[in-house]
């Protein structure tokens, strides 16, 4: 990794996410970047000295934070951005223009600020950004250490594509992989598709020397199954792809990505198949 960014809004959910920003910084030796959006798509001739007023306060609340924080950030330095428009386009076009590796954003919570967007972003953050995002949620114990990664596999053509992802990871914190090969379907086809892509993932992780178990599972709820995998087996962290939708439309729960996200209670780590880590 190069920068990390954290979506900033000043709310418990976001001031939790740069803590578990300063955790993977440090183990990864790299630079976070702070960034708040201005939201407000109200015409500036009409709003004013209040309006600069506000983007003064988030300034001053950014480098407090800053100060507060940077002593915690051994791995690199910490950097501050301000921008304006629609937070989940701004925070992209950012990530892009800094080469930033990975975008971490808090879900839930409750903000006394006035201009809190991350709770109603954290979703379209996670589609639009080109970047692996991971949120968490801000009640999630960020002390506990990074050890077991849950990665689930399906028969989706780019299942396998987040596992270099993974494996990085997995060095980083020494931790060990759990992937959950999933049978959505009793077709013997798709089948033989999701073990192909378990095979290919074993492959490459044996190839790298990252430890990690395998098992397998028949589930019609492919969502709830990887959450209570992860659960059972006390995960740390799911990583999964955000395009898995097409080759799962068969799910009545809607959204894969999104669902898994709601439901689970661990970090989310959602990777694009065309987009790793640096």
């Amino acid at each position: 990794m190069k920068n990390i960014i954290v979506a900033m809004d000043f709310s418990k959910g976001a001031n939790h996410a740069l803590d578990y920003a300063i955790k993977l910084a440090n183990k990864t030796l790299s630079d976070i970047l702070m960034v708040w959006v201005d939201a407000d798509q109200t015409k500036e001739s009409t709003i004013g000295l209040c309006k600069n007023e506000i983007r003064r306060d988030a300034k001053i609340e950014l480098q407090r934070i800053s100060e507060e924080k940077s002593a915690s950030l051994t791995g690199g330095i910490m950097k501050l951005k301000q921008r304006k428009g629609k937070v989940y386009q701004e925070l992209a076009l950012q990530a892009k223009a800094s080469n930033s590796s990975l975008i971490i954003v808090g879900t839930h919570g409750l903000s006394g600020f006035e201009e809190f967007w991350i709770g109603s972003n954290a979703y379209k953050i996670i589609s639009y950004a080109a970047c692996p995002v991971i949120s968490i949620r801000f009640d999630y114990d960020i002390e506990k250490p990074i050890r077991t990664i849950v990665v689930p596999i399906d028969n989706s053509p780019h299942s396998t594509k987040k596992i270099p992802t993974v494996a990085k990871l997995a060095k980083a914190f020494q931790a060990d992989i759990y992937l959950l090969a999933m049978y959505t379907t009793n077709l013997a086809s798709l089948k033989k598709t999701v073990d192909r892509n378990l095979m290919e993932s074993e492959k490459y992780l044996a190839k790298e020397n990252v430890p990690y178990i395998a098992q397998t599972q028949q589930t019609n709820n492919l969502p709830l199954a990887v959450v209570s995998y992860a659960k059972k087996v006390d995960g740390d962290l799911i990583v999964i792809m955000t395009d898995q939708d097409i080759a799962n439309r068969n799910i009545v729960m809607g959204d894969y990505s999104q669902t898994i996200i709601n439901l689970s209670h661990l970090p989310i780590l959602s990777v694009k198949p065309e987009n790793l880590f640096h």
